[in-house]
């Protein structure tokens, strides 16, 4: 774990966590937390309308304009949007020379179960609908977003409306229940995240909605069918059960999903891209995955 890891570290255990875990003020969770860079100038943003529903397209120059890359961000289903996530997703467009759309979707607890599901799967079929081929469409998705890019696949697959040529999950949060063994193993040793913040981002979502529901936690889902799915997770993190389940029970039906777990690293990480090694290695590891799949390059 590098230095500047170390100490970021420290800072999100004696903030971030604490405010997650009591969460009393949720209009002032969803402000800016200070912890995103400002985008780089040639950067291209967008804000539109895809399927009804609020996205930002992300564009690196040179981009192809016929493969996208369908980011849905983290934030416990309440919270987060393009502006958390720009700096991690325009990373991953330059890395993969994909076009980039952060879908805006509708936030619990205004919005709960399954409306985040029905964004997601509308944006897609918005991307479908465009002309762009499934096989030009990869997802991903950090944290809840996580989640809910598997639960899109599943949803997708029950709709029967083709899926993407690939997947990345990002320390996904896909057992609502609460049930992985991780979540009692790396209650102390999670820098971020606690069993009390998940409860209450739970609550928020699914209000009276069966946690064990297969859209809501896709581990109680049927995963057959995906495509090669990438999951980057820490070893510290209290969903790190999450993820290992997703790619057993994925790999269990013959799919093709592969789990990277990073040493003593915090939840969604590679959000620190640009302020840690080991963020900046996992948005390349994340790029290559993505080009080998898609057969794109990363742009200089």
């Amino acid at each position: 774990m590098s230095i500047r890891a170390s100490i970021i570290s420290f800072i999100l255990r004696q903030t971030i966590k604490k405010q997650f875990a009591e969460m009393a003020d949720l209009d002032a969770l969803r402000e800016d937390l200070g912890l995103t860079p400002a985008a780089p100038e040639e950067l291209i943003t967008q804000t539109i309308d895809a399927g009804g529903v609020k996205a930002e397209w992300v564009i690196w120059p040179g981009c192809a304009d016929d493969s996208v890359l369908l980011y849905l961000h983290g934030g416990g289903y309440v919270f987060g949007g393009p502006n958390s996530h720009r700096d991690l997703v325009w990373r991953l467009a330059k890395g993969t020379g994909l076009k980039a759309l952060i879908v805006d979707y509708r936030l619990a607890p205004e919005h709960p179960f399954p409306a985040a599901v029905d964004d997601a799967t509308a944006s897609y079929r918005w991307l479908l609908d465009q002309g762009i081929d499934p096989d030009r469409i990869a997802i991903a998705g950090d944290s809840a977003g996580g989640g809910l890019a598997a639960a899109l696949m599943v949803n997708l697959k029950n709709l029967g409306v083709a899926l993407p040529k690939a997947a990345v999950f990002i320390s996904p949060w896909a057992d609502l229940t609460m049930s992985g063994k991780s979540m009692q193993t790396n209650v102390k040793a999670d820098a971020m995240l606690s069993p009390e913040a998940m409860d209450k981002f739970a609550a928020h979502y699914l209000g009276d909605t069966n946690p064990k529901a297969p859209l809501a936690s896709p581990v109680f889902a049927d995963l057959s069918g995906f495509p090669p799915v990438l999951v980057v997770v820490g070893s510290t993190e209290i969903l790190l059960s999450d993820s290992e389940t997703l790619v057993e029970k994925i790999n269990a039906t013959g799919g093709n999903a592969r789990l990277t777990v990073w040493p003593k690293m915090f939840h969604v990480f590679p959000l620190m891209a640009a302020r840690i090694p080991e963020g900046k290695q996992a948005v390349s590891d994340i790029s290559a995955f993505l080009c080998d799949h898609l057969g794109t390059r990363e742009l200089t």
